[in-house]
């Protein structure tokens, strides 16, 4: 399963894909709402574990990886921002909600191992998954820092480097093109 870091890497660099004007009212910074929103968003779904830390039962991949969950938040976070920081409501829903669903993408493209998603939770409880995987597992039971991990830890570092490669490139072709 992709780890926070690919989810980050991947919301953020999406985000500077899709066309917005979410940073129109903060300041130029590492910190800045351009940059914190769409981690904060790609990462949300694994907030999951929280409940899980609380009350022992299993959260992980439960309702908050159900495309459900993704409108809903949408709605809200949408509805949240545009009332308080006048922004378009369907804007940032849209917004929102691809961001969010990066998330559900990834792991939709998880080794084959694990149960998969229940992306359409409560209309089933059918899980999806990838036939062919593209991140490859983890294994908890054996410990942070097991050697094993290492493999992980090569692809999420490989992944992260392309997908901000691939930005960078871009943006350089962008600016080449059409200079400002």
């Amino acid at each position: 399963m992709p780890s926070p870091i690919a989810h980050s890497v991947s919301g953020y660099v999406l985000a500077k894909f899709l066309p917005q004007e979410l940073s129109k009212y903060y300041p130029s910074r590492w910190w800045n709402w351009e940059n914190f929103y769409p981690v904060f968003i790609a990462i949300f779904a694994d907030f999951d574990f929280i409940p899980q830390l609380i009350t022992g039962e299993i959260f992980h991949r439960g309702i908050t990886h159900t495309l459900i969950f993704a409108i809903g938040l949408s709605l809200v976070f949408a509805w949240l921002i545009s009332y308080f920081c006048k922004y378009s409501f369907k804007q940032i829903f849209l917004f929102t909600l691809v961001i969010y669903s990066s998330h559900l993408v990834l792991d939709f493209f998880t080794t084959t191992s694990g149960s998969g998603l229940q992306l359409f939770w409560p209309l089933t409880d059918t899980y999806f998954k990838s036939a062919i995987p593209i991140f490859p597992s983890v294994h908890h039971s054996k410990g942070l820092f097991d050697i094993s991990h290492f493999i992980f830890i090569s692809w999420e570092l490989s992944y992260s480097v392309l997908i901000v490669s691939i930005l960078w490139l871009w943006k350089n072709f962008r600016s080449s093109k059409f200079p400002e």
